[in-house]
């Protein structure tokens, strides 16, 4: 029996929240692109200190959780460190060559999608083979549209991820800008179809890098590889698209945040 049989994987599903389609990021985001610009324009230098929380909420009319939170999304990013009465470092420019991605919530998935690139290299329907198909959740043979790309970090420096995105048939006329449409497939999807992502399931997985992905990544084939696939459902359970990330492992850390009511037991 091969280490990837199903029978040896031992699979991770964790739901991710929907939320509402907003037109605009969260105002916390927002922020939190300001002081990244005020970082990199030289505002707040590396070894600096960023004004307190009150001041930062006086200063752009926001309340203190909100600059809370900015900080928290720039404290992920690494370019800022925290320490309890000591208040907010600026500790780099621009995110170490690690590419560190937080998930709580689709809303944050659509945010990472805003803040990356995704060159697309294929577009094109296909029969799923019964790998591929298994996946999807779906029958062998189905027609679905595939899109191929690589994913980039924000200034084009490093590549994040190769991905495949399966999409239902239906929506593949809805589709056709999806080369320069900026943000993530399923949000087109949702906006452009009426329908509604009801929950989307992530299984990440250890695997070798194909060489389709080596090559995309520029590494060796056979590397060691975090596989992402993430299931974004209808309310009756259906697939509405089904994508496929392949991260390095020496360059990606993934970080999930657990408060105590969330955390599991034993």
């Amino acid at each position: 029996m091969s280490a990837s049989s199903p029978a040896l994987r031992k699979v991770v599903e964790r739901e991710i929240p929907v939320r509402p389609v907003a037109d605009e990021p969260p105002l916390y985001r927002r922020l939190s692109a300001e002081l990244r610009l005020a970082i990199e324009n030289g505002t707040h230098p590396v070894g600096s200190m960023l004004p307190t929380e009150a001041e930062l909420s006086e200063q752009f009319s926001v309340s203190r959780h909100t600059v809370r939170e900015a900080i928290r999304v720039l404290a992920d990013l690494g370019l800022v460190t925290r320490r309890q009465g000591q208040g907010t470092k600026v500790a780099a420019v621009s995110p170490p060559a690690n590419y560190v991605q937080t998930m709580r919530s689709l809303e944050e998935l659509t945010q990472y999608a805003l803040n990356t690139h995704l060159d697309i290299a294929e577009v094109g329907y296909t029969n799923l083979s019964e790998e591929e198909a298994e996946i999807v959740s779906t029958p062998p043979g189905s027609r679905w549209l595939r899109i191929v790309g690589t994913r980039w970090d924000g200034p084009r420096q490093a590549a994040i991820c190769f991905t495949t995105v399966f999409t239902h048939v239906r929506f593949a006329t809805l589709l056709k800008d999806v080369h320069s449409a900026p943000g993530p497939i399923y949000d087109l999807i949702e906006r452009r179809s009426g329908e509604r992502i009801h929950e989307a399931i992530q299984e990440i997985t250890a695997e070798p890098a194909p060489r389709k992905v080596a090559t995309a990544l520029g590494i060796r084939q056979g590397s060691s590889m975090m596989r992402f696939v993430r299931r974004y459902l209808d309310a009756s359970g259906a697939p509405m698209l089904v994508s496929i990330n392949w991260h390095p492992a020496e360059r990606f850390v993934y970080r999930m945040r657990l408060r105590r009511d969330h955390m599991p037991v034993g």
